[in-house]
């Protein structure tokens, strides 16, 4: 059954359906994804909805707000229904050629941000593996006038659409795009900090995902073979050769997997490698030096 709002239908009366017809389709936080959707209809705020309660919605808004919130109830995420996410207050397109931007990675950039020795050296070289949307090496071009970077995927579609966000904000000529096995298009010793958030959940975890990650985010961008860690011991080798003396490596890592990513730092031959938690307390961030 698809959702259908009877035309004029007012904004308090389309979100009073539009949440009951999410909560019967298993849709958590139905409310709040229904005002997502509604006020980006609409252009404005998801506050301003409840001022505007008692306004009618237009026949295009009605129709389109009916076929979003039928995706929604596929388990379809709002960004992708959007085509946007935020990440580091910046808009960022993205659909189902990449990962959704999260809150982990977000912090991932901080650290990288607040590395002051990385910054003081000059103009560094960073590379981001596994770039997705673009979103970390552009956060940091944006954030970092200076430094200049290689972004890399093995995924054609994804640098397509990391390569539409770099020209969105105005930094296209400062990222190299390569589509590239991890780091095998860097030259060894050529880079100051590599910075990377890549596949890291096990093989027998991916039918445990809740449904708007399984069903709609590229695998191949998630997991990480059986043990969460073939893709993290081949960039680690990687990295190090591609790393000057006294570069860094900054890693992004599943929850329960920061003891054995020091253990693989240190077979690797990194030094000074440290874990950092996220907002949570867990700890999801990895910091080691060549």
């Amino acid at each position: 059954m698809s959702f259908t709002l009877h035309h004029p239908a007012i904004i308090h009366e389309a979100l009073r359906q539009a949440t009951a017809f999410l909560e019967e389709h298993g849709i958590e936080e139905s409310r709040l994804t229904g005002e997502w959707l509604l006020s980006h209809e609409l252009g404005c705020a998801r506050l301003e909805l409840a001022l505007r309660h008692q306004e009618p919605l237009s026949p295009l808004s009605n129709r389109t707000f009916q076929h979003r919130i039928n995706r929604a109830a596929m388990g379809e995420p709002v960004q992708y229904i959007l085509g946007t996410a935020e990440f580091m207050g910046h808009a960022f397109r993205v659909d189902r050629r990449c990962l959704i931007p999260r809150p982990e990675t977000e912090r991932l950039a901080e650290w990288v941000l607040g590395f002051d020795p990385l910054w003081n050296a000059g103009d560094p070289a960073l590379a981001d593996v596994g770039t997705g949307s673009g979103c970390l090496a552009i956060s940091l071009a944006l954030a970092r006038s200076k430094g200049h970077y290689l972004a890399t995927d093995t995924s054609a579609a994804a640098l397509a659409l990391a390569r539409e966000n770099a020209a969105r904000h105005g930094v296209s000529a400062r990222i190299r795009f390569i589509a590239c096995d991890l780091l095998s298009a860097a030259t060894p010793a050529s880079l100051a900090a590599v910075v990377s958030n890549p596949p890291y959940i096990r093989t027998t975890d991916w039918a445990r995902l809740d449904r708007n990650v399984r069903n709609f985010e590229p695998c191949a961008a998630l997991v990480g073979g059986p043990d969460g860690l073939t893709i993290i011991r081949r960039l680690m080798t990687q990295a190090l050769q591609a790393l000057k003396p006294g570069g860094v490596f900054f890693l992004e890592i599943g929850a329960d997997q920061g003891a054995a990513v020091l253990e693989l730092a240190q077979a690797a031959g990194f030094r000074e490698s440290q874990l950092r938690p996220d907002l949570a307390g867990k700890d999801r961030m990895v910091r080691a030096v060549k």
